[in-house]
């Protein structure tokens, strides 16, 4: 009784194989997707000195490398230097100046993930013995 199942089965598969269109009319058969993804937004700042203490060598502060990752269409990073009433943060191939608090906004009208090295340079120091605390935060505008 099995073999003739097994037999019945295999001339079944045989002629399935054998009802399949010839390769020109598959050739015309087409079809199409369009696929839709929407994802929460994602920003994160790290820095390789964290919340380490810095301090001002040669008239710069070396910040180390900042990488900086945000899949909005814009974002901003607010950069809070403790112990700094002034200066310029060169940030990659870029430069901004830091208020009299220590303060500065980076913006980014795009998405992006860019690591760059972050150094503080013409710093006015509100205490020249101690050192600089950095802290940066992002968010999507």
């Amino acid at each position: 009784m099995n073999v003739f199942k097994t037999g019945a089965l295999a001339i079944a598969s045989l002629a399935a194989t054998t009802a399949l269109p010839d390769t020109a009319a598959a050739a015309e058969a087409s079809i199409g997707f369009r696929l839709v993804a929407e994802v929460q937004p994602f920003c994160r700042v790290q820095s390789e000195v964290g919340e380490s203490a810095l301090f001002m060598r040669d008239g710069a502060v070396e910040l180390g490398l900042v990488r900086e990752v945000c899949n909005t269409q814009g974002y901003r990073m607010n950069v809070q230097l403790l112990n700094v009433t002034g200066g310029v943060l060169s940030h990659g191939l870029e430069e901004a100046p830091i208020d009299a608090s220590g303060q500065l906004q980076l913006i980014s009208t795009e998405a992006r993930v860019r690591t760059s090295n972050w150094r503080l340079t013409n710093a006015a120091l509100t205490d020249d013995q101690a050192p600089v605390f950095m802290r940066v935060s992002i968010s999507p505008l």
